[in-house]
């Protein structure tokens, strides 16, 4: 397993214009193998529990392209990081429950007030339920950027415990927080573009995004990792 410890203290460039350029590149190598393996992600997507270690699998189709191996779509249904990829939505449901308690909790004077038949102030509504609902955002923002790194961890580094791929995600994710974010909107703009050509175009657009996504995974956690660690 690769040791992290260089970036984790050092800190690193995080590239987005590169990514971009370098995905792109990556996905013209075969577009036909990334279009099968997305539509097989989507259908994998359907099976319970499996739409996160679908996503795991296409980022090890990634580095197969990229390391000029023969894409296999069929690789999509790998199950060996089932039991990983399990605790690991586990965790994102357990986060997002608790996440959406004080919302909950704010909706109880509402709920009250309207089963005893009582109006309650508008302002004082909408106030207490934007301030809830803007605290949900950045904990929602915080929460993304910090699972940044998870899957290739897990996936292409082999780490099989979600407690230490999430605490080196932080660590590694919190050097290049807000311009990771970033990266996330620009990244999502890009796979969503396929919309705009009544969703046919999503079949491209979506792995687009992956292997631009993969790009800075294997720049990061790879290229400069190993250079800042010599």
């Amino acid at each position: 397993m690769m040791n992290f410890d260089s970036i984790t203290t050092r800190g690193y460039d995080f590239r987005i214009g590169k990514y971009i350029s370098d995905g792109f590149e990556l996905f013209k190598k075969d577009m036909g193998g990334f279009i099968v393996a997305t539509l097989l992600a989507i259908v994998m997507s359907i099976i319970p529990f499996c739409g996160v270690l679908a996503m795991g699998n296409f980022l090890k189709i990634c580095k197969k392209v990229d390391e000029g191996q023969k894409l296999e779509a069929g690789d999509i249904f790998d199950f060996t990081d089932f039991w990983v990829y399990f605790k690991f939505l586990i965790l994102l449901l357990a986060v997002i429950f608790v996440l959406m308690i004080p919302i909950q909790i704010s909706l109880m004077p509402i709920i009250i007030a309207a089963s005893e038949g009582e109006q309650l102030d508008p302002a004082i509504m909408i106030g207490g339920m934007g301030i809830w609902i803007f605290l949900y955002v950045l904990f929602l923002i915080a929460f993304s950027v910090s699972f940044y790194f998870v899957q290739p961890l897990i996936s292409i580094h082999r780490i099989q415990s979600v407690r230490q791929a999430y605490s080196l995600s932080w660590k590694i994710a919190k050097k290049n927080f807000l311009v990771i974010f970033l990266f996330l909107i620009v990244v999502g703009i890009i796979a969503e573009l396929g919309i705009i050509a009544c969703g046919i175009g999503l079949i491209f657009t979506i792995p687009v995004g992956i292997c631009i996504k993969y790009m800075s995974f294997k720049d990061v956690l790879e290229t400069q990792n190993q250079k800042i660690g010599l």
